[in-house]
Order: C-alpha cells, then structure tokens, then sequence
C-alpha cells in the first residue's frame, strides 16, 4: 500500500510519530514521513557505499544529472551522504528524461569517461531489478547493474558506480513529489515493459525487487552467468 492524501489524518510515522506521513512501504508495512524517509534512504546509500566499496576518500567525482522526476532528490541524498568526506564533486547536466535513456547513455559515457573521475549514476533499484529482468527473458547481458557496479557486455566498468541501489522508484517519487501513487509511476514507465514488470511485480509480492538485488549478489549465480568476483 502506498500513501494518498485521503488517508493522511489516519496513519503516524512509524519512526518519530508524526502525523505528516507521505509513504507507507509495502513490504514493510512501515509508515514514513518525510524526514524519516530521507534518513532511512541515507542510511541505505550509506550501506551500499560500505558493504560494495563504491567510493574512497580520495576519489574525484562526477555526477550525472538528468530531467528524471527524482533526480533533485538523488542529487540532494548524495551531497549529503558525501559532506563527511574530503572528495571532490563535480556534476553534468544532461537532457535524459527516462530510465532507458540513461541505460541507452552508458556505452558512450564509458568511452568518453574523463581520466581520473569516477562517474556517480543516479540508477536507482528498480533499474537494477528491470535490466536483470531483461537479461532473464531477452537473454541480453548488454547492461547490468550489480553490486553498485555496472557492467557492460559482462565486463565490469570500475569507473562507473551507484549508490542508489536500495532505493525503490516509489521512495524516490514521494521525497521529490510529496506524495506518491502508483497510476503516476505506472503512467511515467508505462513505455518500459521491464520497468512496468518490476514496479507490477512488487505490487503482488511485497519485496520481490529486494529479494532481486540479494540474488544478485550470490556468487553461484553470478558465475552462472559469466562473471566472476575475486
């Protein structure tokens, strides 16, 4: 269940108690308002960030900026989580509108990466979720996304990293909207079949993105399908 304005006056931050909730998670039945949102989604790109060893002190940073409904809010999450650090970030507006866009960018981007920078992505988990989705039935490994890496033709790209991949596209929404319904998600991907799959799937079983980025994340599997970890 997601949040709506006709239930505002009903539900309480599961957190802090307040009465401006904006989402209530699906597959944690957690109720969130604003500010607990955000902490919680830093808290998971923190994560990510340690437990993949996505960045270090001395690297120097260049974030992609795009036209995407949450990529204020991407934007915001990252500044914050890196204002701890001595690092150096320097971002590029692009004209990209939707999730394929950006998939569809990321052979030229390799090619044109500037020497010494290491590019931020703003893919967030359903991205993940949709191009293993792809994989699995069109068979094309052309791009994954796994372990905040990215890989393209089943050769990792070290210079390319996201630390949003525990972000669900509905999170992202209602920090950057102030509310969230699925029609205005499903109406904004409706031109993606993996993205429309993986956004359906989570509404019928709770977590089901979740437990995709976990999968992802064996060896076994991994190795099943041509890339190996040291």
């Amino acid at each position: 269940m997601i949040y709506e304005n006709a239930t505002k006056k009903e539900l309480r931050c599961s957190r802090c108690g307040s009465k401006e909730v904006i989402l209530i998670r699906r597959y944690s039945g957690e109720a969130l308002c604003r500010k607990c949102l955000r902490e919680s989604l830093l808290s998971r790109m923190r994560r990510s960030v340690s437990k993949y060893n996505l960045l270090a002190r001395n690297d120097s940073l260049l974030y992609i900026r795009t036209r995407l409904p949450y990529d204020n809010v991407l934007w915001e999450l990252f500044r914050d989580m890196e204002s701890e650090f001595p690092v150096k970030i320097d971002s590029i507006y692009t004209d990209m509108e939707l999730p394929d866009e950006l998939w569809n960018s990321l052979y030229g981007m390799a090619r044109e990466i500037l020497e010494g920078k290491k590019l931020v992505l703003p893919l967030i988990l359903d991205d993940v979720v949709a191009l293993f989705l792809r994989f699995i039935f069109r068979g094309s490994p052309s791009i994954l996304i796994i372990r905040g890496r990215v890989f393209l033709a089943m050769r990792e790209i070290s210079t390319m990293i996201t630390p949003f991949v525990e972000i669900p596209i509905e999170e992202a929404w209602a920090l950057s909207k102030g509310k969230v319904n699925d029609m205005d998600i499903l109406g904004y991907i409706s031109g993606n079949n993996f993205l429309n799959m993986a956004f359906k799937l989570e509404k019928v079983n709770p977590g089901a993105r979740f437990h995709f980025l976990r999968s992802l994340e064996r060896l076994d599997l991994l190795r099943s399908i041509g890339i190996i970890f040291r």
